[in-house]
């Protein structure tokens, strides 16, 4: 029965270029994603699995006599997922901005789904170069596509295969070993083996010829999941730790006035008061929690300050912060994204300048290297880049490595922000911009990843969520809803111990790399001397050359 579906399907789809398919198949990559898990409710615990199914369509379609269609198909289901992945984005209605946003959120789509283009023709080569090897070889080349996408001005490190798996705790542990690319590896092997069940149903109504292929996998991610299982249990909750409040002011980013700053100055003033009764070690507020420049600025400077004094705690929270230009650049200041550490008793501001910032949001792309980019202007906030890895030193125990938004979705940025003896990660973003979508729940599970990897624990403040602490684990102690103005209380345990991925590196790519390197030329070797033997087999035999010629 399953084999006579699979051949109508096939029959149906490859009769004309019925190219929607592949896009609605694009489309319940999203349900694989947060919040769809056991922690919206219940009924979605199993959402996760399909982390294992949702690029067969890909490998299908990229399998398509025609190239040219194979291309525009992977493309489409590609551009699909970046959708998927980015609709939040229309929620960002910023006056005068809108149109140019959702065009923008339209581009980011496509550009996705180029990466996706790119890895459906790398199944089409390695399945034919490797018709087993493929199941080793391919999901290195994913590795590396991945990879690809955090390096440049117009990386978007969004929204990995791996990620899907940050809530399952005994299989997300391989990332302490591996970072997010371990993860995503087994979910692309996953992919490949339910793939090869398909084929043989579809060739033969029977999947015995993979069985031992498909045992193999499932013995292994078994034992990942206990080795991942004894690791979680194995994480003490005696450690030392850091009693940490966070502020979730929720003030709305959208329909700023001339009065909104004294409203942001008066909600964190009270929070800040209500806070300090429960005598934490650190308050930590949101980026953009008070929206001037702090330092530059003495009336915010010392009515923040004197904030920190009459709660006798330290106060960390994001603000501006600008700088003079150095002598013969295009600009007179130099504004950053930063977030400041106020000391009581201390009227001294302790920034940390944004390193990574949003294209086309926060910068212009390529504008170091192209000044005259800098005349541009699409309403990005033309912030600068930071230099300085700063590591807040708390107290006696506690040192903080500052992040702030979207440089949470770098693995490598962060284990080298915590290079410096960090040992509490802390998290401030703005998230506000959108909405009660699914976007802030995808950044939130890169942040819990982090973690895992980095075998170290986090405090992170959303300004409207989700604000929330997260142990060396992963395990989620105290979690806010989004949209809610409230403070959430915590211990978060400090980073005692540290990771095979912390000590080196993105080490899984370079070994990825090196799989690639190794069968790259081998199968372009394989591929022609298959041909030269397939020519071989089709000439005529001798003394016939000359009955074919007449």
């Amino acid at each position: 029965m399953l084999q006579i579906t699979l051949k109508r399907f096939s029959d149906y789809y490859s009769r004309k270029n019925r190219w929607w398919i592949p896009f609605l198949c694009g489309l319940p990559f999203i349900v694989a994603l947060p919040p769809f898990n056991h922690e919206l409710h219940p009924i979605f615990s199993l959402f996760p699995v399909l982390n294992l199914v949702v690029i067969v369509p890909l490998l299908s379609v990229s399998l398509q006599r025609s190239r040219r269609r194979a291309v525009l198909h992977a493309w489409l289901y590609g551009t699909s997922i970046g959708f998927g992945q980015c609709f939040w984005l229309y929620f960002v209605k910023i006056e005068g901005l809108w149109l140019l946003i959702v065009f923008a959120m339209l581009l980011l789509s496509a550009f996705v789904g180029l990466f996706f283009l790119v890895a459906g023709m790398a199944f089409r080569w390695s399945y034919r170069a490797f018709p087993r090897l493929y199941l080793l070889f391919y999901p290195a080349c994913w590795i590396l596509i991945d990879y690809s996408r955090t390096l440049g001005e117009l990386c978007f490190p969004w929204g990995f295969l791996g990620y899907n798996f940050t809530p399952v705790l005994p299989i997300s542990q391989f990332a302490s070993l591996t970072g997010v690319w371990g993860v995503t590896f087994i979910a692309v092997m996953g992919n490949l083996i339910v793939w090869e069940v398909l084929v043989a149903l579809y060739r033969t109504g029977s999947c015995r010829s993979v069985l031992p292929c498909a045992a193999i996998f499932t013995v292994a991610v078994a034992a990942c999941a206990v080795w991942g299982y004894v690791r979680v249990a194995g994480i003490s909750s005696g450690a030392q730790s850091v009693e940490v409040a966070l502020l979730q002011t929720s003030i709305d980013q959208l329909n700023w006035g001339t009065s909104s700053l004294d409203t942001s100055f008066a909600i964190t003033d009270s929070m800040v008061k209500s806070a300090s009764t429960c005598r934490p070690d650190l308050i930590v507020g949101p980026e953009s929690a008070l929206l001037c420049f702090l330092s530059r600025q003495s009336v915010y400077r010392r009515r923040v300050c004197g904030l920190a004094d009459s709660a006798g705690i330290p106060i960390l929270l994001g603000a501006l912060h600008w700088d003079r230009a150095p002598q013969g650049s295009v600009y007179d200041y130099l504004v950053y994204n930063t977030a400041f550490l106020i000391r009581p008793g201390q009227c001294e501001l302790e920034p940390y300048r944004k390193i990574i910032l949003v294209p086309f949001s926060e910068n212009f792309p390529f504008e170091v290297t192209f000044p005259i980019l800098s005349r541009v202007n699409l309403g990005e906030a033309d912030f600068k880049r930071g230099k300085e890895h700063v590591v807040y030193r708390v107290n006696d125990s506690v040192r903080a490595a500052p992040v702030i938004c979207y440089e949470m979705a770098f693995p490598g940025f962060v284990r080298k922000r915590l290079q410096k003896g960090a040992n509490l990660l802390v998290h401030i973003t703005n998230d506000g911009w959108f909405g009660r979508t699914t976007g802030p729940h995808q950044h939130a599970i890169m942040a819990r990843m982090r973690c895992i990897e980095n075998g170290v624990g986090m405090a992170r403040c959303a300004i409207t969520g989700v604000s929330m602490f997260v142990d060396p684990s992963g395990r989620v102690s105290g979690k806010t809803g989004l949209g809610e103005r409230t403070i959430l209380y915590g211990s978060v345990p400090l980073r005692s111990a540290t990771t095979l991925y912390a000590r080196y590196g993105d080490w899984f790519v370079v070994l990825c790399a090196v799989l690639s390197i190794f069968f790259i030329p081998t199968g372009v070797l394989r591929q022609f001397f298959l041909k030269k033997r397939s020519a071989a087999d089709c000439s005529p035999p001798p003394g016939m050359d000359t009955h074919l010629k007449t």
